[in-house]
């Protein structure tokens, strides 16, 4: 069972080419650059024996949030504003999430995520369920074996 989601997959190893990020983004080569000088993406530091720049995947989310915020009317400094605080909140949430994710498991016959303990004194654990888009939440005590140590 995988306990923690980043053990699944670590987006964090995901690098790209600034032509493969231009063509992912629908933004031309020449914006990714000036948007590099203004500082407002910055490409990894570049490895002794590598050529081309590579922006990571977050790069990516923020290109194509300032992009979302330019379509939206935004000028680039606002929109590059806009995007820091959606990514502010969603790292946020983020570790919000990697901290209280305990599992997936069973429970009376239903998928349930564990989201830990749901009181102070850790007899008792909240799981979130999802049926068919529809999330419920329950909260469950401890099996008394498990209680007891």
């Amino acid at each position: 069972m995988v306990n923690n989601l980043s053990d699944l997959v670590n987006l964090t190893n995901l690098r790209f080419k600034i032509g493969e990020l231009s063509k992912m983004a629908g933004v031309s080569t020449r914006q990714l650059r000036y948007w590099e000088q203004k500082k407002f993406i910055s490409a990894n530091e570049r490895e002794a024996d590598q050529d081309a720049r590579v922006f990571s995947f977050r790069m990516y989310i923020k290109v194509l949030l300032i992009k979302h915020y330019l379509d939206e009317g935004y000028k680039l400094a606002a929109a590059n504003e806009k995007s820091k605080d959606v990514i502010e909140d969603e790292l946020w949430l983020h570790r919000f999430f990697e901290d209280s994710f305990k599992g997936i498991e069973l429970i009376d016959g239903k998928r349930a995520v564990n989201l830990g303990f749901f009181d102070q004194e850790n007899r008792q654990t909240l799981y979130g369920f999802n049926e068919g888009g529809k999330i419920s939440y329950a909260v469950k005590p401890l099996p008394e074996k498990e209680e007891e140590q």
